[in-house]
């Protein structure tokens, strides 16, 4: 039967998820570290069990320090639970150049709810562009879009067009709030007016953005669950052997 102190690194390291030609040297360097606090804590009096006991809690959750071992930003982060953090990152919650979760924040952000510079998701908030539920950014599409050019169900923008809209200038849309008439807008909003033909673009093929929205979320789900599936059959604390 594994010492507990080997299940603690046994653990630490279905975290960490390193190559194997790593995780020796990592297991070794960890377990040199913990026994040293152990026999310093002997030293003192304490029984050799209480000693190994104490120096594990002392050393802190193998979950959190095995995660700490992948790095503070590795190229891919994949997490079953808590925030991932990587230039990839899925989970739960993630943070990176391009991530992937419920609550997702990057430059390229997709999940229920997400904050990039782009961003895609239920709600969804970004610099540039956005699709979404509900959006607000740049340049959004969405069913209810607020943005600098918006188009949607429901648009309020500086230029907007979609069923429902609000704007300080709306070119075209059979109900729509318009500050400016065409004779009368700014330079500046009828420059915007062609970068409604891109969120437009998107808005008419809805039919195909939508299939591609499903197989983020279900490719996002299923690395996911297999993160999950992975630790689980390799985490064997409660487990003899």
């Amino acid at each position: 039967m594994k010492s507990i102190l080997d299940r603690y690194l046994d653990r630490v390291l279905v975290y960490a998820n390193k190559p194997e030609s790593e995780s020796e040297a990592i297991r070794q360097e960890l377990k040199d570290h913990l026994l040293q606090k152990v026999e310093d804590l002997a030293a003192g009096g304490v029984s050799r069990e209480e000693a190994v006991l104490d120096a594990l809690r002392k050393h802190g959750s193998p979950k959190i320090i095995g995660y700490r071992l992948r790095g503070p930003f590795p190229w891919i982060d994949i997490r079953s639970q808590g925030t991932a953090r990587g230039v990839i990152a899925i989970g739960p919650r993630a943070v990176g150049i391009f991530a992937f979760g419920g609550f997702a924040i990057g430059l390229v952000a997709f999940g229920a709810v997400a904050l990039g510079l782009f961003s895609t998701g239920g709600f969804a908030l970004g610099l540039l562009f956005v699709w979404g539920g509900f959006g607000i950014g740049g340049i959004v599409t969405a069913g209810i879009a607020i943005g600098a050019v918006a188009v949607g169900g429901v648009a309020i923008g500086a230029v907007a067009a979609g069923g429902k809209v609000i704007a300080a200038w709306a070119p075209y849309g059979s109900e729509s709030v318009s500050h400016y008439a065409a004779k009368n807008v700014p330079p500046l909003l009828k420059s915007l007016a062609p970068l409604l033909g891109i969120a437009g673009c998107i808005n008419r093929h809805f039919a195909i953005c939508l299939p591609l929205f499903y197989l983020m979320l279900f490719s996002m789900m299923y690395l996911q669950y297999r993160e999950g599936r992975r630790v689980r059959a390799k985490d064997d604390w409660l487990l003899d052997g």
